[in-house]
């Protein structure tokens, strides 16, 4: 049978029930999957224990019946004798109340010693009832909320700190929120509620079963355990935990996981026993309150800054200076693959969609610096439009890298030229953020990459100087017109008639100025 079967059969409450298991007087057999599974017997021991409590028969007395230590006609003749002691003492507290009564006397003027002479024997306590045999119920839904809260906060910093220092990817990054297509923005939030729901299965059932509780619940003063009082085993932590997924955060579905929260909030407040603590108990060992609201007051802040840090080592290339010319290649391609580029970077973004919305083949560098498609992926837009993607130059010394630049002209061709702003922020980011004196400030590497992205769009001259690298761009054209258009970008297009001219340099070496500036 099931806990509402025998709920239903025996006349008692779920709470009732869960006490008398705690106490040793009721113990259920399990099924496979760990879920009690109440049998005749179990039910007409809990109809005795109904009975006997209903008697004001003392738990302790019932306990040693169950056992057998004491025999049950024994246990109810010392009943019986109490019940005659308090029935008596019953009977003459009614006699004193009428006397009182009877003296019309007042709170402030009456002689209660002579009235406390008049009685006979002492007054007896009566035994709990039935109703008290329960289980105190934590409610306390807000206290709840925040508790898990911190508890998410603490588990998605971890993911993050696995991704960032372990993998090396960040699902936050701009290959998501760049991408012109539906379906991988909603890949990103499934990999999310994945990797949320992954983390909080792996890491709480671990905390409930060696400390009975969660940072975010021992913050709140909460505590689970099995209904003796024991923390649960591993099997029913992880049962909790996932029926708190699955039943309290509805998989973090979104617009679903509020509707199971505001459900699992209305249940709380009705004092309903929510679905996953139907074989846990939740104590409440501290009121105080305030100590959690600071707690998370203080860990929201922290968190958040600690994942943006998180983030932006996610961004750092893979390889740290001195660099040779293979893993300043490799740098940049991974560094392309972070930013989500798939488009040549010789054309706008705009430009480089093929027939049919398919992306053309980003270009990637090779372990000499030359330029090579993606594999699989077709050139679908015609590239002699638009200026070829100049050929970086690479200095070295005694085998490292100490200077990374391109130099292109073209004179009286009939092509656009998009500004390379991009291979330059994605060359700056590959060589500055690899550099050992780079830090996040002032400049983070995507803040590096949008500062000199949106400086050569302009096709103006700039200079730029971080973590000993400065960087120079140098740009100079006539017979162009610097256009927007349907490009969504700046782009120079070569103006019929006239003689057109255009060459741009770009390197960068060490440098000692901090910041932009013009040459």
């Amino acid at each position: 049978m099931t806990i509402k079967e025998i709920e239903n059969l025996s006349g008692m409450t779920r709470a009732n029930i869960r006490f008398y298991e705690s106490e040793g007087l009721l113990t259920p057999a399990r099924d496979s999957n760990g879920y009690r599974n109440y049998t005749e017997k179990d039910l007409e021991t809990l109809k005795r224990i109904r009975l006997l409590r209903t008697l004001h028969l003392s738990l302790d007395a019932i306990r040693a019946v169950a056992d057998g230590t004491r025999q049950l006609d024994e246990v109810l003749l010392n009943h019986l004798k109490h019940l005659e002691e308090e029935e008596a003492g019953l009977v003459q507290c009614r006699k004193i109340c009428e006397q009182i009564c009877r003296d019309h006397a007042a709170y402030k003027t009456f002689d209660a010693q002579h009235y406390l002479d008049l009685l006979s024997a002492p007054q007896h306590s009566t035994p709990p009832e039935l109703k008290e045999d329960s289980v105190p119920k934590v409610t306390a839904p807000w206290r709840r909320f925040f508790a898990r809260d911190i508890d998410f906060m603490l588990y998605s910093l971890i993911v993050d700190a696995f991704g960032a220092l372990v993998l090396g990817v960040n699902i936050e990054s701009e290959a998501s929120l760049n991408s012109q297509f539906l379906f991988v923005l909603f890949l990103s939030g499934l990999l999310s509620m994945v990797t949320q729901c992954g983390m909080t299965l792996l890491i709480e059932p671990l905390f409930l079963t060696l400390t009975g509780t969660t940072p975010g619940k021992l913050c709140f003063g909460l505590k689970v355990t099995a209904p003796g009082g024991k923390n649960l085993t591993y099997k029913e932590a992880f049962r909790r935990t996932w029926d708190v997924i699955r039943k309290g955060y509805g998989f973090f579905i979104p617009i679903y996981w509020l509707i199971r929260l505001y459900k699992s909030y209305k249940a709380c407040k009705q004092e309903e026993t929510l679905y996953w603590e139907e074989d846990s108990i939740l104590h409440l060992k501290s009121e105080n309150l305030p100590l959690g609201i600071m707690a998370w007051l203080a860990l929201t802040p922290l968190c958040m800054i600690l994942t943006s840090h998180l983030n932006h080592m996610a961004t750092l290339p893979p390889n740290r200076a001195p660099l040779t010319t293979a893993q300043f290649c490799e740098n940049f391609n991974d560094t392309q693959d972070f930013f989500g580029i798939e488009h040549q970077l010789n054309l706008p973004p705009s430009f480089s969609m093929g027939l049919g919305g398919i992306p053309d083949s980003a270009q990637y560098l090779d372990q000499t610096g030359k330029w090579t498609k993606s594999p699989g992926k077709p050139y679908s837009t015609p590239a002699e439009e638009f200026a070829p993607l100049p050929e970086f130059r690479f200095t070295q010394e005694d085998g490292s890298l100490t200077e990374v630049g391109f130099t292109y002209s073209v004179e009286n061709r009939n092509v656009k030229i998009s500004s390379y702003g991009e291979s330059m922020a994605l060359a700056a980011v590959s060589y500055i953020c690899a550099q050992e004196d780079y830090s996040f400030q002032p400049d983070t590497p995507e803040e590096i990459f949008e500062k000199i992205k949106e400086k050569a769009s302009f096709f103006e001259d700039f200079t730029f100087t971080s973590a000993g690298v400065t960087l120079t761009c140098d740009f100079n054209y006539s017979g162009y017109d610097l256009t927007y258009g349907s490009y969504e970008t700046y782009v120079l297009e070569p103006v019929y008639g006239e003689d057109a001219q255009f060459s741009v340099d770009f390197s960068m070496n060490s440098g000692t100025q901090e910041g932009f500036g013009t040459p």
